[in-house]
């Protein structure tokens, strides 16, 4: 256990949950309490108690990164948090990695309070997630002009690949906007004035903002494949149909002559065979011309009065 004694208030930092046993303070009972409750969670969790008046406690656990391809990969931390101390479980700082990180714990220690420094920690565990959706934002991008310069049905995979991504994302940041208006509900208006709590609030608001952006394109992504794939489904509907109806001419015609009759005087005819394909030609080329003056036979979206379009 690591014992941070800050200006006015204390920061528990914990790797193992015996580590609760080291500590005393006037929450004891609600410790013993909120480690009962938090041995047998693995997902989001929150609780408010303000009962007591100066003794306001927010307590839960937090899924504060996660896999997108695999659902039970992801890290979990719980946190018990007063107007005095804070305590935190299973937290590790994932933005170490960064070119920008920060020392969280000198972060912290100029935090004015508890709540100050539990928003400096979830500020970081925000940057870190901004710092994964740009790296998907680059991807975006490419998929964006994939769709033009190449489309296929690994493209739209990948379209609603992205689609499964950006969803995952903002299903970990919900959390972090309850926690933000259940710190509101619990500590009072007191607590919008601290510098930190401004700060990842805005941070919290920028990505969940970016998300839904991107949900947006994404949404007009599958829409553009959807008109895409309805177009060219009628151009193989149109395509099929106008064969059909060019043949049936010739299926009419056949069909009259195929039959047995033992009186067909056309059998005997010494022209009867001319005159068969000239009546199937002319028939053909009528209901060609009749297809194309309706307009069926070229542009589907070509509309044959101009500013219109349905005529």
């Amino acid at each position: 256990m690591q014992k941070y004694h800050m200006n006015e208030w204390v920061w528990y930092q914990l790797k193992e949950q015996e580590g609760l046993q080291e500590i005393h303070t006037n929450y004891d009972q609600e410790i013993k309490r909120w480690s009962q409750i938090i041995k047998n969670k693995t997902r989001n969790f929150l609780q408010i108690n303000t009962e007591n008046e100066g003794r306001e406690i927010i307590s839960g656990s937090l899924i504060y990164h996660r896999e997108v391809d695999n659902k039970d990969s992801y890290e979990l931390f719980h946190f018990f948090l007063t107007k005095d101390i804070l305590i935190t479980l299973d937290y590790k700082d994932n933005s170490l990695h960064l070119n920008n990180h920060i020392d969280i714990h000198k972060e912290i220690k100029r935090g004015t309070s508890p709540v100050e420094g539990f928003m400096v920690i979830l500020g970081s565990i925000m940057t870190e997630i901004l710092y994964r959706i740009d790296s998907y934002e680059e991807r975006l991008d490419k998929l964006i002009w994939d769709i033009k310069e190449k489309n296929s049905i690994k493209t739209l995979e990948k379209v609603f690949q992205s689609r499964h991504e950006i969803i995952v994302w903002k299903n970990v940041m919900i959390p972090f906007l309850e926690l933000r208006y259940a710190i509101e509900e619990t500590f009072g208006e007191d607590t919008l004035n601290g510098r930190e709590y401004k700060r990842i609030s805005k941070r919290i608001e920028r990505g969940l903002t970016l998300v839904e952006e991107y949900q947006k394109e994404l949404n007009n992504l599958v829409h553009f494949e959807e008109v895409v794939s309805q177009h060219r489904g009628n151009e193989i509907m149109k395509t099929l149909t106008v064969l059909t109806t060019l043949c049936t001419p010739i299926m009419a015609w056949g069909a009259l002559w195929g039959m047995n009759f033992k009186l067909m005087p056309e059998l005997d005819w010494k022209l009867g065979y001319p005159f068969s394909l000239s009546v199937i030609a002319v028939s053909s080329i009528i209901v060609y011309f009749y297809l194309r003056s309706k307009g069926w036979m070229g542009d589907l979206l070509k509309a044959k009065k101009r500013n219109s379009f349905f005529r």
